[in-house]
């Protein structure tokens, strides 16, 4: 069935292109993505000439737009056109009826470039962000808006040097691109993550969802709650999960067995069952002992939410975009990131977002209340 010149559903058009080539053979598509990670396409196909085309390593260019409504007054159609698409075939699975191809955007070369290594004379002192950013300089991919640094600098003490893709070593520094924030316009101790994508054509973005700012709130993109329109029927699921909370914490200095700490919370314990857990820290200091499980208990002391939601005009939206999540059943309201998407496009026009954050393990948090200054 052609699409080209077919309205979809809210006025959706697609257009798909096969090394250069127009392909009107398209059935519907899907397309997913988690940050740090590639974009993900699937197109359902039909036809034998199709299949002729959708060669392995073929380069697939991809974009869906909805008419904008002043569209109707002009004889020329505007569209709306953000997340275009650029990848890669992976493979091809042919039927007698259906078949599909998938394709992965350029971070695939990142993940198959050759192995290098990586020595850590020749990055200490750099910010983690450049050095991410150079490596993505590679096959084409678009570093041109990567230009704002994390003031995260390189030490010896990171995992980032030895035998790695490219892919590898970027991992590896966003890992330690975590930010400890301690300011009037944030709550005690709140850790913010730096995250990579390709989400347009070719071209990069490392990004910074900011959920919690009181002092300059940051712009929500998109409200939902289990009473919006525009969430399908059975389609608003939240996660609640205590496996990382502590509610009870015991720090014992590592030379000194009888210097130590013990902080419990209360109204967590009352709610949740105690939770505790025992750290072994490098300091005979009793108030340093005191300001770690503090900094602990009011990191763990609530359960980790996360919300997945299927809405029907999302479609728009980008990978660290903030999403406000309303549950009046449970009196809650959150502000988080999206952390990942699948947009599904074909006889129906519709989004599964996953909203929430990467969550720390408490060995990542005391590494990062180790050294404040340093992030």
């Amino acid at each position: 069935m052609p699409v080209q010149a077919t309205v979809m559903p809210d006025n959706l058009y697609m257009r798909m292109n096969v090394d250069g080539n127009e392909f009107p053979y398209t059935l519907s598509v899907n397309i997913e993505q988690k940050v740090n990670s590639g974009r993900k396409l699937t197109c359902s196909f039909t036809g034998r000439e199709a299949l002729a085309l959708c060669r392995l390593g073929a380069i697939i260019e991809f974009n869906f737009h909805k008419t904008n409504p002043k569209s109707f007054l002009t004889s020329t159609p505007i569209y709306e056109d953000d997340k275009s698409f650029i990848g890669i075939i992976k493979s091809v699975s042919p039927k007698e009826t259906v078949s599909t191809f998938t394709a992965i955007d350029y971070t695939t070369f990142l993940a198959e470039s050759e192995l290098k290594n990586y020595k850590a004379q020749d990055y200490i002192g750099q910010d983690l962000y450049f050095a991410a950013a150079t490596e993505c300089d590679y096959r084409g991919i678009d570093v041109s808006r990567l230009t704002r640094g994390s003031g995260i600098f390189i030490n010896e003490s990171m995992g980032l040097f030895g035998w790695k893709t490219r892919k590898e070593f970027i991992d590896a520094c966003f890992n330690e691109m975590k930010v400890l924030i301690n300011d009037n316009e944030h709550p005690p101790n709140t850790v913010r993550q730096w995250y990579y994508a390709i989400q347009k054509d070719k071209t990069m973005d490392f990004f910074y969802p900011d959920s919690e700012s009181t002092g300059s709130p940051a712009y929500v993109a998109l409200d939902v709650s289990e009473n919006n329109n525009n969430i399908t029927k059975g389609g608003f699921i939240s996660q609640i999960d205590t496996t990382q909370l502590i509610n009870a914490i015991t720090v014992v200095s590592k030379n000194d067995s009888n210097i130590f700490s013990q902080i419990t919370d209360e109204p967590s314990i009352d709610q949740y069952g105690v939770l505790s857990r025992f750290l072994s820290y490098d300091s005979n200091n009793k108030n340093h002992l005191d300001n770690i499980a503090y900094a602990i208990i009011n990191r763990f002391n609530k359960p980790t939410v996360s919300y997945s939601v299927i809405t029907t005009d999302s479609d728009h939206l980008f990978l660290g975009n903030l999403v406000r999540v309303k549950i009046p059943l449970l009196n809650k309201e959150d502000i988080l990131p999206i952390i990942g998407y699948r947009t599904v496009l074909g006889r129906e026009l519709s989004t599964f977002l996953t909203v929430g954050e990467k969550e720390l393990t408490l060995s990542e948090t005391v590494d990062l209340l180790k050294k404040p200054l340093d992030r």
